[in-house]
């Protein structure tokens, strides 16, 4: 275990709790809309950067997902290149000295790319492609927000078409009422951990909806 990580894992009891408490604060009051096919979706600072996302949300978000995870046993850091992943995820890997890669939805077609086909509740059907990944490689999942799992899935499927093993999938937020932990849990068997969970109930926008 590095220096780093032992830093972190020393924090106190009191630490934790106010760290915590200012990322659970960013998830209240914020509005959860209508999108396509009637997805719930959130704009956050993690996700969308409305509002804009400060230092220091990001460094908490950062020490408690190293705090709780397994990163001495790891690695590789794996996420998606979208949303709050990759400033998510740069934070965590400064943090532990692990390398990352970062999974997009654009293929290169370079020999070697991993293509998995992934199922979202927003933006629908989509293919995701990841690289960086070597055989026999113990992986840690990072993301922003769970919700229905279908990014999570498709990732965590091209992590073992790679020949490598995750041991855990990490999470800011997760929208308890769309069943990702569960999906995940039931296909992959991998522990999964949350740092906030919460109930995401849509209003109905007309004008969000039909964009």
């Amino acid at each position: 275990m590095n220096s780093k990580i032992k830093l972190i894992k020393s924090l106190t009891k009191k630490e934790i709790e106010k760290k915590i408490d200012r990322i659970k604060k960013t998830f209240i009051g914020i509005p959860i809309i209508k999108g396509k096919n009637g997805y719930p979706y959130s704009l956050f600072s993690l996700t969308d950067f409305r509002p804009a996302m400060k230092p220091q949300l990001i460094e908490d978000m950062a020490d408690i997902l190293v705090y709780y995870g397994d990163f001495a046993n790891a690695d590789i850091i794996v996420s998606e290149a979208d949303r709050g992943g990759g400033p998510l995820t740069h934070a965590v890997s400064v943090r532990t000295n692990l390398p990352y890669t970062l999974a997009n939805w654009y293929p290169t077609g370079v020999e070697g790319s991993i293509s998995v086909k992934a199922s979202t509740g927003f933006s629908g059907e989509g293919v995701i492609n990841l690289n960086g990944v070597e055989k026999g490689q113990k992986a840690i999942l990072v993301d922003d927000i769970i919700s229905s799992g279908g990014t999570a899935i498709a990732l965590i499927e091209c992590i073992q078409k790679a020949g490598a093993r995750v041991i855990e999938a990490l999470f800011v937020g997760e929208k308890a009422n769309l069943n990702g932990r569960k999906k995940l849990l039931k296909k992959f068997g991998i522990p999964v951990k949350t740092l906030v969970k919460f109930v995401a109930i849509a209003a109905f926008t007309e004008e969000y909806a039909n964009t």
